[in-house]
């Protein structure tokens, strides 16, 4: 094989090998890119969701603020109408397109105990506070505030029972450094104990 043919086949193999590094660094730097790119949509979504939970839910919460003992005037099944109304309406808003499917099922939940009783009258329904008290928790939820109350969450209904268990789940899993600052050792929160009283408003 003549000098000449070896030296091109050399040189073609080269030019082979350096197109190939380059495809595969062109390749490498696009998927970079990419990701940096969804990292950076993903949070730029994540902000703005959480800003339009924040100017949203003070609403849904007002609204659950009329079911409140502390109102000074009785909970009527008229109230509870007004409530379902007010809920429907703020769940068809954008405070039902920003909550979580836990959240707006709770809320979804409240709405239809409060339309009962106010289509049916009579006594308070028992699971009434119930789905106030996982709305409350839902909605805080998604705002990243978990917080210390203690809910009563008896077992009215197969979807209340289920939110109960998802709430008491993300409880169970969310970590926290312990006081004593022993080690790094994490101590687990345990689910939210049942009300010993009434519930508070």
């Amino acid at each position: 094989m003549s000098e000449q043919i070896v030296t091109a086949l050399l040189s073609g193999l080269v030019a082979l090998v350096v197109a190939s590094i380059g495809a595969a660094l062109t390749l490498a730097q696009q998927r970079r890119e990419r990701a940096r790119w969804l990292t950076d949509l993903k949070s730029g979504w994540a902000l703005e969701l959480h800003k339009a939970r924040l100017e949203s839910y003070p609403e849904v919460f007002r609204i659950l603020g009329g079911l409140s003992h502390a109102t000074g005037s009785p909970l009527t099944p008229e109230v509870a109408g007004q409530t379902a109304l007010a809920l429907n309406g703020w769940f068809y808003g954008p405070g039902g397109m920003c909550a979580t499917a836990t959240a707006r099922g709770a809320v979804l939940g409240l709405r239809s105990v409060c339309r009962r009783w106010a289509r049916d009258g009579g006594p308070r329904p028992d699971e009434l506070y119930g789905w106030r008290d996982m709305a409350v928790a839902a909605l805080r939820r998604d705002l990243d505030l978990p917080g210390l109350e203690s809910y009563d969450f008896r077992q009215g209904s197969t979807i209340l029972a289920d939110l109960r268990r998802e709430l008491e789940d993300d409880e169970k899993r969310r970590p926290r450094p312990s006081a004593g600052g022993g080690g790094g050792r994490v101590v687990r929160r345990p689910g939210p104990p049942a009300r010993r009283g009434p519930s508070t408003g």
